[in-house]
């Protein structure tokens, strides 16, 4: 019998809304003051503002569709760790 949780503890669809809220936060909370900034919208500026919400929507994904369809739950977590791999390279590089 498989458990669908996270360390056995917390259902994965309580760690998908977590993970959809967090998103939220990222893209609408935080950067409310570094907002001004993005009058001319690069590429490294779109990465930096969109990728990391965007990384954590695809694990939220991920973690919905852990139950019923474990492949394509794979598939959004690898999209997600893609997504964040970006944001922090461009990040690191950005310093």
């Amino acid at each position: 019998m498989e458990k669908y949780s996270l360390f056995g503890i917390i259902p994965f669809p309580i760690v998908g809304f977590f993970c959809i809220i967090l998103a939220g936060v990222f893209l609408y909370v935080w950067p409310k003051s570094r907002a001004k900034e993005l009058k001319t919208l690069n590429f490294p500026k779109f990465v930096l503002h969109y990728f990391h919400p965007l990384a954590w929507v695809l694990f939220g994904m991920g973690a919905f569709w852990q139950k019923s369809a474990p492949e394509l739950a794979v598939i959004f977590a690898g999209l997600g760790a893609l997504a964040f791999g970006m944001f922090i390279f461009i990040l690191v590089r950005s310093q």
